[in-house]
């Protein structure tokens, strides 16, 4: 979640509650979000839908490339299967938006959808209102916000919510300065997952499931790509209505930092 920091403002959590919620897990990896992960049996193979302007395309794949060195972990970029202003769901994947959403307080919302503790999809805003800003059209701001929505994405929580302390090296820890540039949070860059952040990411998935989506499977979802054969929103949601099969929608969004800059 990428929120926009106001003073002390801290990151929210806004739950959409559409069926029965499951329990939390009794013991939840260091880094949890609340147990929330992606239901497998073997390696993951999660298709990412590129709704988002040009511009974000760089920043894009190298989060996809770096987060899918995880050896549980592949991200497949994909065409998009949404539209950027309404960024809706498609069963199976992650879509990635970017727009002009307005002054909403967030630059990155992640939303995952749930049956259970198990995300079936997921949706990830990135607001360009904000970063058509010059405070935050910079590379490290770019790179930083969707390197932590895309762990957001996968169950994994922000490592700190203290936009005015040293930079940990990881993109799951607010900062004043992703870039580390500045002389306000020290000299690492907030970019790319750190040690921590994998090692966490472990812990969530080194449990299998007893069930995996089929569009998840790395061979299945290879597939599907290749042959644009995933369903459309509409018609997966008729189909989860009608079973019963939806669960819960979880929201993540981060503040950006609207306070003025800190004194060198």
């Amino acid at each position: 979640m990428t929120l926009l920091n106001k003073a002390a403002a801290r990151c929210g959590l806004v739950l959409v509650a559409l069926a029965a919620a499951a329990p939390a897990a009794a013991t939840l990896s260091t880094q949890s979000w609340n147990g929330y992960h992606w239901a497998h049996t073997g390696n993951l193979a999660i298709m990412v839908g590129n709704n988002a302007s040009a511009k974000w395309a760089p920043y894009l794949a190298n989060a996809e490339t770096t987060w899918s060195a995880d050896k549980y972990i592949d991200f497949l970029p994909t065409a998009g299967m949404t539209s950027a202003t309404g960024c809706a769901g498609v069963y199976g994947t992650i879509q990635i938006c970017s727009a002009n959403y307005g002054a909403t307080g967030w630059s990155g919302w992640t939303t995952v959808y749930t049956s259970g503790t198990s995300i079936y999809q997921a949706t990830i805003k990135l607001n360009d209102y904000y970063f058509n800003q010059a405070k935050y059209n910079s590379a490290a701001y770019f790179q930083q916000v969707i390197c932590q929505e895309l762990g957001n994405s996968l169950g994994l929580q922000d490592s700190d919510h203290n936009f005015g302390n040293l930079n940990t090296g990881s993109c799951m820890d607010y900062t004043n300065d992703p870039a580390g540039t500045l002389g306000t949070n020290g000299t690492l860059a907030n970019t790319a997952p750190s040690l921590s952040d994998v090692t966490n990411l472990d812990g969530i998935y080194s449990v299998l499931d007893k069930t995996q989506l089929v569009f998840t499977m790395p061979k299945t979802s290879t597939n599907a790509q290749a042959a644009g054969s995933v369903p459309e929103p509409g018609s997966w949601s008729m189909m989860l209505v009608g079973s019963g099969a939806l669960g819960l929608a979880m929201r993540r969004g981060r503040k950006a930092n609207l306070a003025p800059a800190l004194a060198r």
